[in-house]
């Protein structure tokens, strides 16, 4: 079935035929079931979404009677909880993944409001004119029949204003909510007088499960609300990312069942006997909808706050909220569809590191008493669209893995794919992170394997389709030796991190520190990119960093290789000449000790006055370790990087070739400076300042082995103020922050 689904999402629409439909029912019909039934998809949703919309389309050209692509469930299987009838079904939502589909959906909307209207005027015209015909057919009286021919003429300019209306109407901006799309498990809550008496769950649309015992053990249900009369409330249930990975890691340890995906987990979760299970899974709930919106909205007792001209969906759920349900916390009203669409289009802008997975936005018309007159479809309603990321998870297959290595020697798996289209991306390779995931995961060479590019550049693989499985596929495992030097692979203890400690010969580490330090924010020469650098090693005109700044005297040797002409290795060598006068954070930044970047290299070069210090580093653990944003990590791998004789060598080719600036010129003695009033304490900056530029200030601070902070909060030890200084210096005063001027400062 893997294989035929793949064929049918290669195939243009174009090239579909009439006997394609049967084979694309029966497709949709076992997806559907995997998924409502077994919740073991193997195709992502954007994958059958687009086998639905083939089907559809095929069955509406070939006037197919009996439509698969209208049911919304296949033949749901018996389960053991109790079935109850509920009151309204609840259908799916129609898919969009652009722009121009949610313009579509806006004009189906505005169209079909407007004939709407259109309609029941037009209908009371008719009957006026009826009965107004009949008059004058049997009038006698001859001022009567003028009468009667004036209120029929009236009539047909009356109609023609209708139009106007009409047209008028289709132009006014229908309003639309955006919420999140979670795409988790759906529950229905129903309270009575004050209480939470009843929970069930989707069984097949008609009917529903009763899991009242284990919803009950979930904290974040309100077990009582402030609402007297019956309700009916529609949820998601949603399993935070972090629980379902502890869930999987349990697991894996005691070889129970491990769940592809988070969804699948919280389904699981409320179907237990258990409740106390239930319980521990930490499950949430958020509200998006209600069942009964008829007799909540004529409820007597119904406290909305002072409801518009038309009935808000957004009022109705920020009530909910009120009453202590939990919903969405991206939530907003939208005037027009533009505004929703440049609201989509910013979307990155949002925050979307959520502990929970969404795969989409939820639209609706904001009016609810539209929703009726705008109607549904056997599928899903009129007045609401899902957008849908597009294309972030599809799936593929693993042809083989290489073992990818780091400027840091460390060794990560990177799996080669079947070549798919992922947000309008060909994707080819995706990472595997490290050997410990590959082994929670169970990847193995030749799985079928869903991937996923949420927001990310490099696509990463989420889960395995275990039912395709082909019979004594290998597992992937970490290599016993370096894949470009030879030497022996080593782990970290305690850690998932294996790597080549052979720094000094291994050349792919060689390669990847030269690109690195080569790099803007470190010695920034132009010039001299990533395929110079291979080529140069390749050739043996340099060996390490120190080479780099010699290149001057193999310029005749450089200019012997094919597209390198006497301009440009000029040019390259006058960048190089310039790159020798570099500051000490720099240099340190861009010798690739591991956890040294920009900020710590910043903060470790105060403690360097000289090249002498620089070859002779004399600090300990104890005193690394008690400077800022030092951590015991990043202490250990400063004083293993100047343990090492090689660096050691290596440092002293590069001091006598480079130009270091240091940022002081006097000796630091770390146990008198942490006895300092102001050692290591945090200072805000407001105001202006006459003789001073802000950057100037915080480089003095920095001098001073004080710590900038870019705003106020109670762990802020000073804000330095002078003139001007306004909503910082109110805040500081609130919390009680000692304020310092210049003077005090200097």
């Amino acid at each position: 079935m893997l294989k035929q689904s793949k064929k049918y999402l290669q195939k243009e629409l174009e090239n579909l035929k009439k006997n394609d439909v049967v084979e694309l029912q029966n497709l949709i019909k076992y997806h559907s079931d995997l998924y409502y039934n077994k919740n073991e998809p193997i195709i992502s949703d954007f994958e059958y979404d687009n086998l639905l919309k083939k089907l559809e389309t095929l069955e509406k050209r070939f006037n197919i009677s009996q439509k698969q692509s209208q049911k919304v469930w296949s033949d749901i299987k018996q389960s053991t909880f109790k079935k109850v009838k509920h009151t309204k079904p609840m259908i799916s939502l129609d898919n969009t993944y652009n722009e121009t589909e949610l313009r579509d959906f806006d004009k189906r909307v505005s169209k079909l409001v407007s004939n709407m209207e259109a309609k029941k005027s037009s209908i009371l015209d008719e009957t006026e004119k009826i009965k107004l015909i009949k008059k004058i057919k049997n009038q006698t009286n001859l001022e009567e029949l003028h009468k009667n021919l004036k209120k029929y003429s009236d009539l047909n300019k009356l109609d023609k204003i209708h139009q106007g209306d009409n047209k008028k109407y289709q132009e006014k901006n229908i309003k639309y909510t955006i919420e999140y799309k979670f795409d988790w498990v759906w529950i229905e809550l129903i309270y009575d007088k004050w209480k939470l008496i009843q929970a069930i769950t989707r069984w097949n649309w008609i009917e529903w499960e009763d899991v009242t015992e284990n919803i009950m053990q979930i904290i974040n249900i309100p077990k009582k609300i402030e609402y007297k009369n019956y309700l009916e409330i529609r949820w998601e249930i949603i399993m935070p990312i972090s629980i379902f990975e502890i869930l999987n890691k349990q697991a894996k340890t005691l070889g129970t069942k491990i769940f592809s995906n988070p969804r699948n987990a919280a389904s699981w979760s409320i179907r237990l006997l258990d409740t106390q299970i239930t319980k521990s899974r930490k499950l949430k709930f958020f509200a998006y909808d209600l069942a009964n919106y008829d007799n909540f909205l004529i409820s007597p007792s119904l406290t909305l706050p002072q409801m518009e001209r038309e009935i808000s969906y957004f009022q109705v759920i920020k009530f909910l909220e009120k009453l202590w349900f939990e919903i969405s916390n991206f939530f907003e009203i939208c005037k027009n569809i533009e505004i929703l669409i440049n609201k989509i289009i910013n979307f990155d802008k949002i925050t979307k590191k959520q502990d929970f997975e969404i795969d989409g936005l939820v639209i609706k018309v904001n009016n609810i008493d539209l929703w009726d007159k705008i109607g549904k479809t056997e599928h899903h309603p009129r007045y609401a669209i899902a957008y849908k990321f597009p294309a972030e998870i599809v799936t593929t297959k693993i042809l083989n893995v290489e073992h990818q290595i780091w400027r840091t020697g460390t060794i990560t798996p990177v799996a080669n794919l079947e070549e798919v289209n992922i947000s309008w991306a060909m994707i080819k390779r995706a990472t595997l992170h490290n050997y410990e995931e590959v082994a929670n995961l169970d990847i193995r060479l030749w799985d079928s394997v869903f991937i996923k590019r949420a927001w990310e550049v490099i696509p990463k693989i989420i889960s395995v389709v275990k039912e395709w499985r082909i019979k004594g596929v290998k597992k992937i495992l970490p290599p016993n030796v370096c894949p470009s030097c030879g030497a022996k692979i080593s782990k970290d203890d305690e850690k998932v991190r294996y790597y080549c400690s052979n720094h000094s010969n291994c050349l792919v580490q060689i390669e990847e520190q030269l690109i690195f330090a080569v790099w803007k924010n470190w010695f920034d020469i132009d010039w001299l990119w990533e395929k110079q650098i291979k080529l140069f090693l390749k050739k043996w005109i340099i060996k390490d960093l120190s080479d780099i700044f010699n290149i001057k005297n193999k310029q005749k040797d450089i200019l012997d290789f094919e597209w390198f002409q006497e301009k440009s290795v000029t040019k390259l060598v006058d960048n190089i000449e310039l790159a020798k006068k570099v500051k000490i954070d720099r240099l340190l930044a861009s010798l690739g000790i591991p956890w040294v970047w920009k900020k710590t290299a910043k903060i470790l070069s105060k403690l360097f006055i000289s090249d002498d210090i620089l070859l002779n580093f004399k600090i300990s653990f104890e005193e690394l370790e008690k400077l800022e944003d030092i951590w015991p990590e990043i202490a250990k791998n400063v004083l293993l990087f100047f343990d090492n004789q090689k660096n050691i060598e290596f440092l002293k080719k590069l001091t006598k070739v480079l130009k270091i600036k240091f940022e002081s010129n006097q000796n630091i003695d770390i146990k008198e400076l942490q006895k300092e009033k102001f050692f290591n304490k945090k200072v805000c900056i407001t105001g202006s300042f006459e003789n001073y530029k802000r950057d100037d200030l915080v480089e003095i601070l920095e001098k001073k082995w004080w710590r900038f902070v870019s705003s106020i909060t109670k762990k802020t030890d000073f804000l330095l103020a002078w003139e001007k200084a306004w909503t910082k210096l109110e805040k500081a005063q609130s919390l009680w922050v000692k304020i310092l001027n210049l003077n005090e400062f200097l």
